[in-house]
């Protein structure tokens, strides 16, 4: 077992398989910690449509999920937890609120001292053709902790490559640089900076940009030696050169500095994106100072 203290892991849900898959998804990537999952509902957060009675079987007295009181739902969706992700190290525990999703997020925030925020999302061609659903993307810009977003098709098979895209214009803090490195010593995982740039030649840094980078690569040099790369991608739109760089170099998940707004709102919030692969099976980790 990885010699962490407990971690405190929330995992907001509308008890949808996407719910599910990202409890799943969080339970197996931690599954050599020990770690309190709180299972939270809020009983305005945008329902999807479900099949609680398929996914739990509810009887068919409660086939329709709307019907069905939310406590009935908790605990189908804890028992199929408890039955499913065995495991002695983990716990799961439960929480209904009413009300405002970020308020009731920030309330457990405060009261379970949460280490990381854990949702699902269906990836693009839902909700308004966003790659994120509006729920994820309110947490994400609004709640200060750690994300991971684990898209509908996302499957945990091993975390071998993690890809960090970055321009260095971001100082990175001890806090950000603990959460890459928890990150990666789950599984002893590589990390792939990588820098989208235009242009031929030289990289045109700043004096800044040129700091941060020799810092951040002596850094990963020092603490995960011969588990670290950086590369340049040139001339390519930043969309369509992540997803090249995720099919080939078989990237399991995407770090992200929560803080890069630009690239988070081009990633993640601009309509315009065409349904690209990686958003619906390469989860996101999202970073907070």
């Amino acid at each position: 077992m990885l010699n962490y203290p407990i971690k405190n892991i929330l995992v907001p849900v509308d008890f949808s398989e996407n719910s599910w898959n990202a409890l799943c998804y969080a339970a197996e990537l931690f599954k050599q910690v020990r770690c309190d999952f709180y299972v939270l509902h809020v009983a305005d957060l945008r329902e999807m449509e479900i099949d609680a009675a398929r996914l739990f079987s509810i009887p068919k007295s409660f086939q329709k999920a709307e019907k069905v009181d939310k406590k009935v739902l908790m605990t189908a969706f804890l028992t199929k937890a408890s039955h499913h992700l065995r495991n002695k190290k983990h716990r799961f525990f439960s929480q209904i609120e009413h009300g405002s999703l970020i308020d009731s997020v920030k309330k457990q925030l405060s009261e379970k001292n949460i280490d990381l925020i854990t949702m699902g999302t269906r990836g693009t061609g839902t909700l308004k053709n966003k790659v994120i659903g509006s729920n994820a993307g309110a947490i994400i810009t609004r709640i200060r902790c750690n994300t991971l977003v684990v898209p509908e098709m996302a499957k945990f098979y091993s975390l071998k490559n993690i890809t960090f895209p970055t321009d260095f214009n971001i100082f990175y803090t001890p806090r950000i640089l603990k959460s890459l490195s928890e990150i990666l010593d789950l599984n002893k995982s590589n990390l792939g900076v990588v820098h989208f740039a235009n242009g031929k030649g030289e990289e045109n840094f700043t004096e800044d940009q040129t700091n941060t980078k020799a810092f951040l690569l002596d850094y990963l040099d020092e603490v995960h030696p011969g588990r670290n790369s950086y590369q340049v991608v040139r001339n390519k739109k930043m969309i369509n050169a992540i997803q090249d760089f995720v099919k080939e170099e078989k990237i399991d998940m995407i770090a992200i500095i929560a803080r890069n707004l630009n690239f988070l709102q081009q990633l993640f919030f601009d309509s315009r994106v065409e349904r690209i692969s990686f958003h619906t099976t390469v989860p996101m980790f999202i970073i907070h100072e």
